[in-house]
């Protein structure tokens, strides 16, 4: 299984002393860090940043189901590097909440590779678990994620592609 650059940075974020935050009790969505008195106004704010993880959430599902295995990568590249972003941007994020998304991240990868839908379903399933788990400590269990019902991208092939 490939090492995912989100368990990377988030050990190299702890080794920093950037995990002393997990123990205080701090909203995740506090402002990022930024020069107080030039606040940056380029910065996506969490929701936006977590939007687009539902976006890529819900596509990766799909991409699952229809058995896509390089859009399933394409897709976990995506996802990946939005969570690598909140947590660079989003410091107070607790380490192991941002790391817990990493084993079923793994687990999707890993059946990708070897064209597993079943296990991806049941490695998607956790990444969803480990969403909502996240969600209820930072106090906003009321957004809580499932398996789509539906597909808001009718102009995308989920199938797989012609090469």
């Amino acid at each position: 299984m490939r090492t995912s650059g989100v368990f990377l940075l988030v050990a190299a974020w702890s080794l920093a002393g950037f995990g002393s935050c997990v123990a205080q009790e701090t909203h995740f969505a506090a402002p990022p860090l930024a020069d107080p008195v030039q606040p940056s106004t380029n910065v996506s704010a969490l929701a936006e940043i977590m939007g687009k993880v539902q976006m890529r959430h819900i596509k990766l599902w799909y991409a699952i189901k229809g058995r896509s295995f390089d859009l399933v990568r394409y897709e976990l590249g995506h996802l990946r590097d939005t969570f690598e972003t909140a947590v660079i941007l989003y410091r107070n994020i607790p380490v192991e909440l941002i790391a817990a998304a990493d084993k079923p991240l793994g687990g999707i990868e890993d059946a990708a590779k070897a064209k597993d839908a079943a296990g991806g379903e049941r490695a998607y399933a956790a990444l969803t678990a480990s969403c909502n788990t996240c969600h209820v400590a930072a106090g906003i269990g009321y957004i809580l994620i499932h398996t789509p019902t539906s597909m808001p991208f009718s102009n995308q092939s989920f199938g797989p592609g012609k090469k």
